[in-house]
């Protein structure tokens, strides 16, 4: 079993955190919670998966707080005094209790229902980025060759399927949580902004702001702002990255911050579709660039990288070639 340090957390301040009515004190002690062991960000995900089923099957704070009065009562006659913190886990406990019996039985109920309708275009492929506001003010942008579709619901355009890669800027929406499904990775989040890249073969997830929530190969994991997730190998790989790049592609604002040529390297292929071909890599070893370049071509992306590696940087066909002057 994966071990668990609660670290003295009370988890009502978890629970203000997921909502999002944490204080910066109380946030910063549930990110230092999180990175205190592996299972804390399962706990997390239990956690969380529960207040959004609460939310998705309106169960009121009163028919939560009635269900648990009667099991705090049968608990009470047959428990011993019990320290206060683990009073609140069990309160906490018997709310999970509660909510798992009403999803058990909207699952019979979605059983019965009739199939889903089926997707409806919202964004088309197109030779050029494309960007949409929905009705909740989540803004969107397509990279070119993308799509997105939809279904008809009843909280508005919160469930989204991607075709390619897009940049979203989502509101916070505790009662409608917004996910997103592509064919490798599927998404949930509150209100955050973050990239989904998707190739048909490899998937990744890069947070700029906010937390997400991001599953594939069945596994799990929690994204935060800075950290890439990608399916490599079979599995989830978490690594770090100057996220703002890898954003760049849909306003050509680049932002380079002690970014090696590797690191330009593979920017351009995942931003651009390009091919990287790095001659004599052996001069680069030790380059880095910073600085902010606006690229709004091909043209001025070549000159500007030319200019910051100090190098000849061209085009040729899907290639650009890297090498020393």
């Amino acid at each position: 079993m994966t071990p668990f340090n609660t670290n003295g957390l009370d988890y009502t301040i978890l629970i203000k955190f997921i909502d999002g009515t944490a204080t910066p004190a109380e946030a910063a002690e549930v990110t230092a919670w999180l990175e205190a062991a592996p299972g804390n960000r399962e706990l997390y995900f239990q956690v969380k998966d529960i207040l959004d089923q609460q939310y998705a099957l309106h169960v009121t704070q009163d028919e939560t707080t009635q269900r648990w009065q009667q099991i705090a009562t049968q608990l009470q006659e047959t428990a011993a005094p019990t320290p206060i913190r683990r009073l609140r886990w069990l309160k906490y406990a018997a709310v999970i209790l509660v909510l798992v019996i009403a999803a058990g039985m909207a699952a019979y109920v979605l059983l019965q229902q009739p199939k889903q309708p089926s997707l409806t275009m919202l964004v088309s492929e197109k030779t050029t980025v494309q960007s949409i506001l929905l009705p909740d003010s989540t803004r969107i942008w397509i990279k070119p060759g993308g799509t997105l579709q939809y279904r008809n619901v009843k909280n508005g355009l919160r469930e989204l399927w991607l075709n390619g890669s897009g940049y979203f800027e989502v509101v916070k929406n505790t009662a409608v949580p917004f996910k997103i499904h592509t064919t490798n990775i599927n998404i949930i989040v509150l209100g955050t902004s973050f990239t989904v890249n998707d190739d048909k073969h490899d998937a990744s997830v890069i947070v700029n702001s906010g937390l997400v929530k991001a599953s594939a190969l069945h596994q799990e994991t929690i994204v935060r702002p800075g950290e890439r997730v990608a399916t490599k190998g079979g599995s989830l790989q978490l690594d770090r990255v100057n996220a703002q790049l890898y954003a760049a592609w849909k306003d050509g604002d680049y932002k380079f911050e002690n970014t090696s040529v590797h690191e330009i390297k593979e920017l351009l292929h995942i931003n651009y579709g390009y091919d990287v071909e790095i001659l004599q890599p052996q001069k680069f070893r030790n380059t880095r660039i910073s600085g902010r370049v606006l690229i709004t071509d091909e043209l001025s992306l070549c000159k500007s990288l030319g200019g910051m590696l100090e190098a000849d940087v061209r085009k040729e066909n899907n290639r650009i070639i890297i090498q020393p002057k």
